[in-house]
């Protein structure tokens, strides 16, 4: 196997592990095969291109937790410009990241924009929608201790109206494209290639998370908790497309439910019917599974045929037919 890929946007192929036990849910993939690169041009490119994009944030979200950053005002005229902006930012973040990775061999494909790779089998929408979940039972739980100790959070319109709600669609698509593709995929690919030690990879991941969710205070703790799980989600699928789909709606809900609480019900909802769907789905595809490796069964027996000739008649040895039944003596 090449060291690179010949095309460097093409998908790069995982390394094989000859005489490898055999994966099992929580194991994560191997990394690509790519050739490595010095720790110190890993965590150059990683902090320069967080800062590009999370570097406003993190002062924004210290001023916010300080009490001296305005709560969001505006228009039609304020907030499209503002959504046109963040969809912009999201392009270009996802460009950036596929350039700057395919100068070191890895292509879209290892920077998980692609869909999830199971254990075992053809990716599938049943898969990537289990990842999904998991997804969401992390931000829940981290949502939760987040609540419980937070003393702050970014400020927002009492009742948001249809132009903020706009702008407040296009961010979340943005927050979740931007940061699964840079804090997540770019971080943890580019370390990875560095040789890294897993728990350092981790820890950087988490800790460049938790940043920007300053304003937050203590409960950035529940941050760092989905920030690690989505870091091992990642690592386990190969891919950020369930966790950007999953983030993007997860923001969006609670944008919109300050204005429509209905909103707030169907996120309940979704905890509960969700994983049970998921469920579901993990049964059927077991069962798929043990249908297709069962062995073909044996074809019945022929009654009136001796044992020996159950098959059918044995050819002749000098190949000019059947001998069965054998010529009177």
């Amino acid at each position: 196997m090449d060291s690179e890929p010949s095309d460097p946007f093409a998908h790069a192929q995982v390394q094989a592990q000859p005489g490898a036990a055999r994966r099992r849910w929580w194991s994560i993939q191997p990394p690509f095969a790519v050739s490595p690169i010095s720790a110190r041009r890993a965590y150059a490119e990683v902090l320069a291109v967080f800062a590009a994009f999370f570097g406003a944030g993190i002062i924004a979200g210290g001023e916010t937790l300080a009490g001296r950053y305005p709560t969001p005002a505006g228009s039609w005229a304020v907030f499209v410009p503002a959504a046109v902006s963040q969809l912009g930012m999201a392009g270009i973040a996802a460009l950036v990241v596929i350039l700057l990775a395919s100068r070191r061999g890895i292509g879209p494909r290892a920077l998980g924009l692609g869909m999830p790779r199971p254990a075992s089998g053809k990716p599938t929408a049943s898969h990537a929608f289990r990842i999904a979940v998991w997804a969401m039972a992390a931000l829940v739980i981290g949502g939760i201790v987040t609540g419980l100790l937070a003393t702050g959070k970014l400020g927002q319109p009492l009742r948001p109206d249809g132009a903020y709600l706009v702008y407040a669609a296009a961010a979340s698509l943005a927050a979740g494209v931007v940061e699964e593709t840079v804090v997540l995929a770019f971080v943890v690919v580019t370390l990875r290639q560095a040789n890294r030690p897993l728990p350092e990879i981790v820890i950087v991941a988490v800790l460049l998370r938790c940043s920007y969710h300053d304003y937050y205070g203590p409960g950035v703790v529940g941050i760092a908790i989905w920030a690690a799980f989505f870091v091992w989600l990642f690592l386990r699928s190969g891919s950020v497309v369930p966790l950007i789909v999953v983030h993007f709606l997860w923001d969006l809900t609670i944008f919109f439910e300050q204005r429509w609480h209905v909103f707030a019900a169907l996120r309940l909802d979704a905890f509960v019917l969700l994983p049970l769907a998921a469920g579901i789905t993990w049964f059927v595809d077991v069962m798929n599974r043990r249908g297709a490796s069962q062995p073909p069964s044996a074809p019945a027996e022929q009654p009136g045929w001796p044992p020996a000739f159950q098959a059918g008649p044995p050819p002749s040895p000098t190949g000019q037919g059947p001998t069965w039944p054998p010529p009177p003596a």
